[in-house]
């Protein structure tokens, strides 16, 4: 049993500060190996997967073509054993330092960017997601998103990059790419790109991020496959939101 990761109390601070907090050994190589092996699995199956489980991030949102940035949500509905990873345990015990003692699972996803791709993730707030689909952003205006690394990371390869308190004003306006609403993937075109910090992380570190903080990866522009496991921990749904 890994010993709980315990944030001191300047990286808690920073995370509230800048919006964003990057931290190397979050979990094993070995933990690593073993995420990497089941959701190669799933992508391997995807077209077994309910069709509304799959997005592709550099096209259409549903197509039957090749997938350019394939995304399965909520992965471990299809691989429960995702859950017992260590990485799972620790972002848990990580959220609840950063939200308080309430703080649950709520969502997840997994992204593969082939190498050479070609294609970015523009610059976005992930709270824009549920304000298009709903048009209610009240219950997770507040949280935490883990993006971990499973593969060293470098700018070159696409990693995390973060405007720094940029989770502190009103939500920017955002559109489909192309204005296409076929397309699922949003941007924003506010936003000062001189301004990104860059999170490049060895295999098994992770970014944690607020769902208003601004980022972005680039298209990856190596030979290696860039794989990303997404958690992302709030509040409980109530009746009022």
């Amino acid at each position: 049993m890994t010993t709980e990761l315990r944030l001191g109390d300047e990286q808690v601070a920073r995370f509230h500060r800048d919006g964003f907090l990057a931290l190397e050994s979050f979990t094993t190589r070995a933990d690593v190996q073993r995420i990497i092996d089941l959701l190669d699995g799933l992508f391997a199956r995807m077209h077994e997967l309910p069709a509304d489980a799959i997005v592709d991030l550099g096209d259409v949102k549903h197509h039957t073509g090749a997938q350019r940035i394939p995304q399965i949500n909520m992965p471990s509905t299809f691989e429960p054993r995702l859950k017992e990873t260590q990485y799972v345990r620790q972002a848990h015990a990580v959220a609840r330092q950063l939200l308080g003692a309430e703080a649950v699972f709520r969502f997840e996803h997994t992204i593969y960017k082939p190498g050479r791709n070609g294609k970015e993730t523009p610059w976005h707030q992930d709270l824009a997601y549920p304000v298009r689909s709903s048009g209610n952003p009240r219950m997770i205006q507040f949280g935490c998103n883990f993006w971990l690394a499973l593969q060293d990371t470098t700018v070159e390869m696409g990693c995390m990059q973060f405007v720094p308190h940029s989770h502190l004003g009103n939500l920017r306006e955002h559109h489909s790419i192309g204005h296409d609403q076929k397309v699922h993937t949003l941007v924003t075109d506010d936003v000062d790109p001189k301004t990104a910090v860059a999170c490049p992380l060895k295999a098994g570190g992770v970014t944690i991020h607020q769902p208003k903080t601004l980022h972005y990866t680039g298209p990856n522009n190596s030979d290696t496959p860039r794989r990303a496991y997404i958690i992302f921990f709030g509040y409980p749904v109530t009746a009022t939101g």
